[in-house]
């Protein structure tokens, strides 16, 4: 079955899914970050076949979020590291590490563990308001529309939505407001208080 391309919703999830949307990508993209750069690294630790890894690094290139260079003193060799743009996709992989760490960990804790070099203490990520510093929960939030924003394929409901909230009308843009934000008693919630800045 052909994949929907998302390059064209009026949607900076989409279009970043459209690039970054296959798990095995995001697994390639976890690695370049932990400094597995070779090819041959990453299919050993990801155990991928080849032909899947080289599609993978492929569209990364093309999309400007990772670079392929010769590996000095070995001519057939490749190594991937992250351009800007691919480096400001931490957040994004930090956000699901942490996900995964409150919700599927398990009695075994995360597999991974992220100290902050500033404090030394073992953090985890938090949204944070770039404006103010403080953290972002999602009843704090309301969405409304933006410059780029446009009723079409992806987006037809949320335009309705975003505008009419816009104009102070029925329509509602937003989360649902719930007071249920505990997890699972087995999960350790990483601090809420302020973000320093």
């Amino acid at each position: 079955m052909e994949r929907t391309p998302l390059a064209e919703f009026a949607c900076s999830i989409a279009r970043t899914l459209d690039i970054v949307g296959e798990w095995w990508t995001l697994l390639v993209l976890r690695d370049l970050f932990l400094g597995v750069e070779r090819f041959d690294e990453l299919q050993r630790d990801l155990g991928l076949a080849s032909n899947v890894l080289s599609a993978r690094l492929r569209k990364l290139v093309a999309a400007q979020v990772v670079e392929r260079l010769p590996v000095p003193g070995d001519a057939r060799a490749s190594r991937y590291v992250l351009t800007e743009r691919g480096r400001d996709l931490y957040p994004v992989l930090l956000s699901l590490m942490a996900w995964g760490d409150k919700w599927l960990a398990g009695r075994a804790g995360p597999p991974l563990a992220l100290r902050h070099r500033g404090c030394g203490a073992v953090t985890a990520a938090v949204p944070h308001c770039s404006v103010c510093g403080e953290p972002l929960a999602l009843h704090d939030l309301d969405f409304g529309p933006g410059p780029g924003g446009r009723a079409g394929p992806g987006t037809a409901v949320l335009a309705q939505r975003l505008v009419g909230a816009a104009a102070g009308g029925a329509a509602t843009a937003g989360p649902p407001r719930s007071t249920a934000t505990a997890g699972p008693a087995s999960a350790a919630a990483p601090s809420r208080g302020r973000v320093p800045r």
